[in-house]
């Protein structure tokens, strides 16, 4: 099972909250492939979408009048100045039983390095992952590693991910 349908199984239904919504490419928009399943879906990104169910602001800091049942960070979490913030942010904005989901490339995979992405300010795996997760209050209840995914040209990926200030 490829990395989009098992999200889309955990959002299927759910209140969703897309974190990195903007700049996805044809070949690549885990935009689409949650909103085709969530019960809602709302955005947030640091860049400005005409899309009116997404909002321009920074996850590290930006404060929603509510929570969601469901976070996605797909391949955002490797791209943010202050991870701990993005982390805190997102407990207060999930309900009690909510779920973040966070996909990000392996540190430990040969290819994250070639070509590398200027974006990039921090590199996990499955150690630093449960590290900080749990330092902000999360408990990895599933990881896996998935090799086979739709991706993004190199290209596509260096316009497509949260510049590193906002």
């Amino acid at each position: 099972m490829i990395r989009e349908e098992i999200i889309k199984s955990y959002v299927r239904g759910k209140d969703v909250l897309d974190v990195g919504s903007v700049g996805q490419t044809v070949h690549y928009s885990l935009w689409e492939d949650i909103k085709s399943v969530a019960g809602s879906l709302t955005g947030i990104d640091i860049m400005p979408s005409d899309a009116e169910d997404v909002i321009q602001g920074n996850m590290e800091t930006y404060l929603f009048d509510r929570k969601f049942d469901v976070i996605v960070m797909g391949d955002v979490i490797e791209h943010v100045d202050n991870q701990g913030l993005l982390l805190d942010n997102a407990r207060k904005h999930l309900v009690d039983d909510g779920l973040l989901i966070i996909t990000t490339p392996n540190a430990k995979w040969p290819t994250v390095f070639v070509p590398n992405n200027p974006t990039h300010t921090l590199w996990h795996d499955r150690s630093t992952l449960g590290v900080i997760l749990g330092r902000h209050g999360f408990e990895i209840m599933r990881f896996r590693y998935c090799l086979l995914y739709t991706s993004p040209s190199p290209r596509d990926r260096t316009r497509s991910r949260m510049p590193s200030s906002a």
